[in-house]
């Protein structure tokens, strides 16, 4: 099945040795937790934006091209932006 962790009752865990030593991750590291279809990624946040490049590829899809994201991150903001104007989400932000 791969490596595992327990979830204390606190909610808190432990990145195994062998997971925080090939994402090169020390005391103190923050990372961020990535949805996916298939569940989470969990990205080190300390690390230059470089490393990141083609780290989502697979999960890409065939034939779209960057213009297609920017295009699809424009109508989230959008629609982010016009839930706020109507009352859904906190107000003031």
């Amino acid at each position: 099945m791969g490596i595992e962790a327990r979830i204390s009752s606190k909610g808190q865990t432990t990145i195994p040795a062998e997971v925080r030593e090939k994402l090169g991750l020390h005391t103190g590291d923050r990372i961020a937790f990535i949805e996916i279809e298939q569940g989470y990624l969990i990205i080190p946040r300390n690390r230059p934006v470089d490393i990141l490049f083609g780290a989502l590829a697979e999960y890409a899809i065939p034939g779209t091209t960057t213009d297609d994201y920017d295009r699809a991150i424009g109508e989230g903001v959008s629609d982010h932006v016009e839930g706020r104007k109507i009352g859904h989400g906190r107000s003031g932000v």
